[in-house]
């Protein structure tokens, strides 16, 4: 068998050369088959308006690229310009809601290449359907008390939100974030919209369309001012008004800072009261001004109470009269006092009950006088306001002056 091996070895080299020739020689083996991948190629949607018009939308994450195998010719591979090759799929057909399969079309290669794998694409497809939601201010902590207590106004109130039905149904409300700044000062800012769920959690806006995307929120300073409510009328003859009272006679207002400077109180609705005997109490509505509002929690009526009382007459005794303002180096003398002296004070009632008589001071006024006997009026000194001497007996007593 070595021999075998060992005889002619030239003539077997010479036979192994030639075969490798031969093959060389083969179409196949001077141009063969190569497989190749391509990644990243872009995907072009198309008809996606078709998809629109029949109320439907894609709800889940499209891929921007596509991968694909091919194998062709060694040769060919050289003319393949991965720039000008395109995956592009079609939603036209595409008529129902749920999961689907969208086939990929492949244009820019050269015709005789062949695809290997070209994969379908998974979408979810639902139907579109919209919403109109409130917008929420949402405050920082630490400005929370304040806001609570500033007037503000948002443009729009309420929104509309578009997209896919699974997402629009759990949508509640929508939410800006708000600052507040310096407190005299007017906020008005231009604030993005976020959609939010019945459990407080942001929904994703990738799928939904916000209209409008922003909102603009007004915060307005606040000036506590006074209430002064309009009284008219007067009461029944005989009668008197004491006085009034106003529950709450403050209110804290909203408004532009250059008419809350102009502004230092609030009035009510007209109260009249014509021919009143006693203390009328009514709920009145304060007066509306066009460039200010009410700060939040404050009333729009106020409780006034207007304390009307009957004119009396009370007698008082006095039995003393100082004598004032005695010239310098004379001596005044009074004649003998009557026994029933009385002074008649005159006022509402309940000033005329407190009035205390040894409060009183009964005097005449001897002032720029000289010697001789004279007849002053008698005076009263002290006398509380609201109250008035309508008449005393006697009107004047003698005083003799030495």
């Amino acid at each position: 068998m070595t021999r075998f091996f060992e005889r002619n070895i030239t003539l077997k080299i010479i036979s192994i050369v030639i075969a490798l020739i031969l093959w060389g020689m083969t179409p196949s083996n001077r141009d063969p088959l190569r497989d190749m991948s391509f990644r990243d190629i872009p995907i072009r949607i198309e008809n996606q308006q078709k998809l629109s018009e029949n109320g439907l939308m894609i709800s889940s994450e499209m891929p921007d690229t596509y991968c694909f195998d091919i194998r062709a010719k060694s040769s060919m591979v050289r003319y393949i310009d991965k720039s000008k090759i395109i995956a592009t799929v079609d939603l036209s057909e595409i008529n129902k809601t749920g999961e689907q399969r969208v086939s990929v079309q492949i244009t820019g290669l050269p015709s005789n290449i062949e695809i290997k794998s070209l994969p379908d694409i998974k979408i979810n497809v639902e139907r579109i359907v919209s919403k109109t939601v409130p917008v929420i201010p949402k405050v920082a902590e630490k400005d929370s008390a304040e806001f609570g207590k500033r007037y503000y106004e948002i443009n729009p109130r309420f929104i509309e939100v578009r997209g896919p039905e699974s997402l629009i149904r759990t949508a509640a409300y929508a939410q800006i974030s708000i600052s507040l700044g310096a407190r005299d000062k007017k906020v008005d800012r231009s604030l993005m919209i976020e959609l939010l769920n019945e459990d407080d959690e942001i929904i994703d806006p990738d799928f939904i369309t916000i209209n409008p995307e922003y909102c603009v929120v007004t915060i307005y300073p606040n000036k506590t001012v006074r209430i002064d409510p309009q009284i008219t009328g007067e009461p029944a003859e005989g009668f008197v008004v004491m006085g009034q009272e106003v529950k709450p006679g403050e209110v804290s207002i909203s408004g532009d800072p250059e008419v809350l400077e102009a502004i230092d109180s609030l009035t009510t609705e007209v109260l009249d009261v014509q021919g009143a005997t006693g203390n009328i109490v009514k709920e009145l509505k304060l007066q509306q001004h066009e460039d200010i509002r009410l700060s939040p929690g404050e009333p729009s009526h106020v409780q006034v109470l207007v304390r009307i009382e009957r004119m009396i007459n009370r007698d008082v005794n006095f039995g003393e009269v100082e004598l004032r303002n005695v010239p310098r180096g004379l001596h005044a003398k009074l004649d003998e006092l009557e026994d029933d002296m009385i002074i008649t004070v005159s006022g509402p009632q309940s000033l005329v009950d407190a009035l205390n008589p040894q409060s009183l001071k009964v005097y005449m006024d001897l002032e720029n006088s000289s010697r001789g006997e004279r007849v002053y009026p008698i005076l009263v000194d002290n006398l509380p306001p609201g109250l008035e001497v309508t008449n005393n007996e006697p009107k004047q007593l003698k005083v003799t002056i030495e």
